[in-house]
């Protein structure tokens, strides 16, 4: 059979497989099975997977600890589909990976603000590598990451997720992880949300979202355009939200006039979980779940995700003549294709050793070398840090002694099914609320077999009833195979340390004086007088504080449908802040948190702040290395940090509001105009000088700008400073952005060095949709600025444009670095 010969070409294996199946079988590679606990889908096989499958979700909470067991799971799964179906095609089996594999004992890695925070791209494809290599020793060769969303808005629960608000920024660490990713068509990457996702109103998890349609082609598809031609991303995620009234994963206009017509996209398009159902019963764009189905596929969404509600309809619709055959096959090829490519036909189980890639050393250092490259020294008064030694220091706060806060949501250890004696608190947890929602709508037909049957929506002894059985569900036994993220923590992960452990080592236990004060969100009685005690005898005070990024716990601040209003500290935090300000001890605050909190009392009363994201599995080692200075602070700011929720929207790339470059706003309270915290900023231990900008005069329109300065470390330590490169379009036929970032590089500088920094900038990265929507590169000038930060410019100049306006077909969505040491006269 042709379809088996992998010494034919790719597109006639696909058209001998398309055409020896049966439209059951096409229709059931269209849909996933979802395995939680590994048991619904290996258990029920023989009818759930007897027409075969297209993909399959085995996240974290499908696995029960012990990866031999579950990956001889998977495998059975797979062996199954292909020597036990007809054709014997496999699955795609897909898991998450921004923050490492989702696989207990896996290398966790710092979250995706942190790795932005890197300004480092290298890193970003070091990580995906990584991530890759783990994934394929377990059995997976498709993983729903990274996000390519802009996160500009810290009440969203999801923003440190993304990597960051800017679009060029967003590109290059994207782009580069995706390429670290699928490496040779090894591992399938899924960009996502498409699009717009992390811009709903309010700051609410897929919520609503307006969008100018220059904006969203010339912003929010920048970054999935870039994968799409500089990765060749295989795979794009929709959003599960609404986009100018259209609900996404039922949007021709989003899914192929855009997509697909603009920016040219020809890979598989999967559905975030849930949204094609949404449609229906969230959106009502549709009458029932048929209908939707007809839409979403017809709209460019070839799968969808986590089962089959509304795809199982499509074989009905095509016998009754309300879709045609030819829309089945269209996606079908698709997933076919994926599949071929990817190699699953000849090896569709796992590829390498899993206990060996995660047991090796280089992986745990790769992550330590991202947290301490992504942590942001953004305050450091009279130089205080680093450290002094022989010091009596007070460790204080919330994550002063904890580890499970240092992850990320989608992490192996935030996602993982743990114990919680909490989910019988409220009715208004909002996983309770997701889940409740989703068993009336979704899951009508489960509830009928418990003899629960409405129309609208359920009585209030029915809501009981549901609400009971989901709260039991959330606390059963196998939801507790983990124990508590603590024993989580401990159990894969024994190498992980707190802050105050690390300090422990560091200082001696004799000098450190530990108190934690408060929880996140709650007090804890005496901790305060418990606090003021222990800073009063010490020299110094650290304090860990921040928030928790979960879906799953209900005391989490952020995470996945956990937007918060709160975007500074919580209550119980500032309240036992206060006191310690009170004492007038000098204090280090560090801010370990999903979201870039607004920091304003602890900015200004804090003698030093250091943002450290979710620094993962390391993470504090990697902060008290930059509190003692074994590591000199790089990181700089991925995302604009305001003063007040106020403000928000507040971002680098922003249009002009007054002719000043650096008028933000017209708010009465003067102090609210300025952010707090500008895009890219960032401190060190040393002093870097910039100098001697040279630059063209005049560029052709499709030429490249060559420009090249010096940067000198004058100050007494070793150290990397990431220089960055805006411009700014002086006149053009619409409103252009004050500052739009062009180019970066982390240089790595020995005191008293001097090296030569080179940038080669291609007129078609500015390309913008002028009035008549055709993307255009303009004549005219343009203004350059180079710092070391989007506000803290060193060097300016500029140059011309010139020849005729010229449309362009395709943007550039990276410009060309070259750093030169310089020898010392």
């Amino acid at each position: 059979m042709i379809y088996k010969d992998a010494s034919k070409p790719i597109q006639e294996r696909v058209e001998d497989l398309l055409g020896r199946m049966t439209l059951k079988e096409k229709v059931a590679q269209l849909y996933c099975a979802n395995s939680y606990g590994g048991d619904s889908v290996h258990d029920g096989k023989e009818e759930r997977l007897k027409d075969g499958i297209g993909t399959i979700s085995y996240l974290n909470d499908s696995l029960t600890g012990d990866n031999l067991k579950d990956m001889e799971t998977l495998k059975s799964i797979q062996k199954f589909l292909i020597e036990e179906t007809r054709l014997g095609i496999p699955a795609l089996v897909h898991s998450e990976g921004i923050a490492g594999a989702q696989i207990p004992g896996a290398t966790t890695f710092p979250q995706s603000l942190n790795v932005a925070s890197t300004w480092e791209p290298a890193l970003a494809q070091k990580m995906g590598e990584v991530v890759k290599k783990q994934l394929m020793a377990y059995g997976f060769k498709a993983v729903h990451s990274p996000l390519f969303d802009l996160g500009r808005d810290p009440r969203w629960g999801r923003i440190g997720e993304t990597y960051g608000e800017d679009p060029y920024l967003v590109a290059q660490m994207g782009v580069s992880f995706v390429k670290g990713l699928q490496g040779d068509d090894e591992v399938m990457a899924t960009a996502k949300h498409f699009v717009g996702y992390g811009n709903a109103e309010g700051g609410r998890n897929g919520g609503e979202q307006q969008i100018a349609e220059r904006k969203l082609l010339d912003t929010y598809c920048f970054p999935f355009e870039a994968a799409i031609h500089e990765s060749d991303v295989k795979a794009i995620m929709n959003s599960y939200g609404i986009l100018n009234e259209q609900a996404v994963a039922t949007s021709k206009w989003l899914l192929i006039d855009i997509l697909r017509d603009k920016l040219g996209f020809n890979g598989l398009v999967v559905s975030d979980y849930g949204s094609i159902t949404h449609a229906n019963l969230r959106y009502r764009v549709a009458k029932d779940a048929k209908e939707t189905a007809i839409l979403a596929l017809t709209a460019g969404i070839d799968v969808e995700q986590p089962g089959n509600s509304c795809y199982q309809y499509l074989v009905d619709a095509v016998g009754s003549g309300e879709i045609e055959e030819v829309y089945i096959d269209r996606s079908v090829r698709r997933v076919l294709e994926t599949k071929f490519k990817l190699g699953l036909f000849e090896n569709p189980y796992e590829d390498g050793s899993f206990h060996e890639e995660i047991s090796k050393p280089e992986c745990e250092e790769l992550s330590q070398e991202i947290a301490e490259k992504s942590i942001v020294l953004v305050k450091n008064e009279d130089h205080i840090l680093p450290l002094q030694k022989n010091l009596k220091i007070a460790v204080i706060g919330p994550t002063s002694d904890n580890k499970p806060n240092f992850f990320g949501g989608y992490s192996s250890v935030g996602s993982a099914s743990t114990k919680s004696s909490d989910f019988d608190k409220s009715e208004e947890d909002n996983m309770l609320k997701m889940a409740y929602a989703s068993a009336i709508t979704e899951h009508k037909e489960t509830l009928n077999a418990y003899g629960i049957t409405f129309d609208d929506e359920p009585t209030p002894e029915q809501k009981k009833f549901i609400m009971d059985m989901i709260k039991q569900n959330m606390s059963s036994s196998d939801k507790d195979k983990y124990g508590s993220p603590e024993e989580f923590v401990e159990t894969y992960y024994p190498n992980c340390k707190s802050v105050k452990e690390v300090l422990e080592n560091e200082f001696g236990k004799e000098n450190i004086l530990h108190v934690k004060g408060c929880e996140i969100r709650t007090p804890i009685s005496g901790g305060i007088e418990e606090v003021k005690k222990a800073v009063e005898q010490a020299d110094i005070v650290i304090a860990v504080l921040g928030g928790k990024e979960s879906m799953l716990d209900p005391q989490a601040t952020c995470g996945e449908n956990r937007d918060n209003m709160n975007i500074d500290l919580e209550k119980p935090q500032l309240e036992m802040m206060e006191e310690v300000f009170g004492l007038n001890k000098p204090v280090i605050s560090i801010i370990v948190d999903g979201r870039p909190l607004s920091t304003p009392l602890i900015s200004e009363k804090s003698r030093a702040v250091l943002y450290a994201w979710l620094p993962a599995q390391t993470g504090a080692q990697a902060i008290v290395n930059t509190l003692t200075g074994k590591s000199n602070p790089s990181g700089k700011l991925p995302v604009t940090i305001v003063k007040d929720n106020g403000q928000i929207p507040m971002y680098n790339s922003r249009l002009p509001f007054y002719a000043e470059i650096n008028n933000w706003a017209e708010y009465i309270d003067n102090d609210k105009n300025t952010p707090l915290y500008p895009f890219g900023h960032g401190l060190s231990y040393t002093q870097f000088e910039y100098s001697e900008l040279e630059l063209d005069s005049t560029v052709e329109a499709d030429g490249e700008l060559n420009l090249k300065f010096k940067l000198k470390n004058a100050g007494p330590r070793d150290g990397d400073e990431v220089v960055q490169v805006y411009m700014r379009d002086s006149v053009s036929s619409v409103v252009r952005p004050v500052k739009q970032l062009v180019g970066f590089a982390r240089v790595g500088l020995e005191v008293h060095e001097t090296k030569e920094v080179a940038f080669k900038v291609n007129m078609k990265q500015l390309a913008f949709h002028d009035l008549n929507m055709d993307q255009v590169v303009e004549p005219g000038k343009i203004e350059v600025f180079i710092g070391a930060s989007s506000h803290d410019i060193r060097l300016k100049g500029a140059f011309d444009i010139t020849g005729e306006k010229m449309i362009v077909e395709r943007k550039v969505f990276s410009s060309k670095a070259t750093v030169r040491k310089i020898l010392n006269h």
